[in-house]
């Protein structure tokens, strides 16, 4: 009777095991795109002169997106910092001419494929109902950590989750307490309330690091340290992104909003911020390179960039599935009274 050497029965044993999966090594780059304050410029048309408006609009930003997704060995995660759905008669007839058709700025980003969008503090300008039915059409999450029912209860997501490449993203959103001033009686009748954006961030970074996510991307509605324009005795601070920088630890990047400026680049510890310009005029696109160390995933350095709307060619998916607001929103604004 044959009997296999220790040698051979060891090969034998190893040819037949199922095979060990190879090690995840290297590094890459995580392209991060972001916009902010839309207020409804899904199109390159200023309603108010009915003529082409060259230097901004989401079916501008598109191309720029879909450059990225060429070049970029990641699928780009893109995310956006709040107030899309209010600012101009596109959005307006989005939100009471015709309520039937999808809202034309979701629709847009829908095709753009956000990852996330942050809910902005004109998200309440046309009430809660306006705001929930957004977030059921958008093909995204809406997100914001501070935004309770009054019962204690998280009224929207926290925050969610993309992959790219294996690695888990995770965004964290929260949006500007000063609407308990500017939309306190829409937030008093749907019984919510926005607390402050420090603490809730700090707990929502920590519950996606529990599911997993080994990058932290947190999204705000909220400019970088510019005063209130309230007084904050009892409403919390209204621009906090530096200081969300500073004293919540294990964020990678921080895009922020609101206040309608423009950065590219800059570092607060080891935190990168940046903010686009409002109105869909740029995108802020961040690279993250990521390493394999110690079989986990790490960013190792950060960078962001700028990249302008103006002169782009218009995405003809965007300009489609936008194209019953828009005549709407032309016949609206030629009608209505100067």
């Amino acid at each position: 009777m044959y009997r296999p050497s220790c040698v051979a029965l060891a090969v034998l044993l190893a040819a037949c095991a199922p095979p060990r999966p190879l090690p995840l090594i290297g590094s890459f780059d995580l392209v991060v795109a972001a916009t902010t304050d839309i207020h409804g410029y899904a199109r390159g048309w200023d309603y108010n002169t009915n003529r082409e408006d060259t230097a901004r609009g989401l079916s501008r930003v598109a191309t720029i997106i879909d450059s990225l997704r060429k070049v970029s060995p990641s699928y780009p995660v893109l995310v956006d910092a709040g107030d899309a759905i209010q600012g101009n008669p596109l959005a307006y007839v989005g939100a009471r001419v015709d309520t039937t058709m999808k809202h034309p700025v979701i629709a847009a980003m829908s095709v753009l494929e956000y990852d996330a969008a942050v809910i902005g503090s004109h998200e309440f300008d046309y009430g809660i109902a306006t705001l929930d039915r957004a977030v059921r059409e958008a093909q995204f999450p809406f997100i914001a950590a501070n935004l309770y029912t009054t019962a204690g209860a998280p009224r929207y997501r926290r925050w969610a989750v993309s992959t790219r490449r294996g690695v888990k993203i995770g965004i964290v959103g929260a949006t500007t307490p000063g609407s308990m001033i500017w939309d306190r009686d829409n937030l008093a009748a749907a019984k919510l309330v926005i607390r402050d954006i420090v603490p809730d961030v700090r707990s929502a970074v920590r519950e996606v690091r529990d599911a997993g996510a080994a990058v932290i991307i947190v999204v705000l509605h909220s400019g970088l340290n510019e005063p209130s324009s309230y007084d904050t005795t009892r409403v919390p601070s209204e621009n906090v992104a530096a200081r969300v920088a500073r004293e919540v630890p294990g964020i990678d990047l921080i895009v922020y909003g609101h206040t309608h400026k423009e950065m590219a680049d800059t570092m607060i510890g080891t935190t990168l911020l940046m903010q686009p310009k409002n109105w869909a005029s740029s995108v802020a696109v961040a690279r993250l390179r990521m390493e394999r160390r110690d079989n986990r995933w790490t960013v190792v350095a950060r960078r962001g960039q700028l990249i302008s709307a103006a002169n782009r060619k218009e995405s003809p998916r965007v300009l489609a599935a936008t194209q019953q607001g828009h005549l709407l929103a032309t016949r609206y604004a030629t009608q209505r009274p100067k």
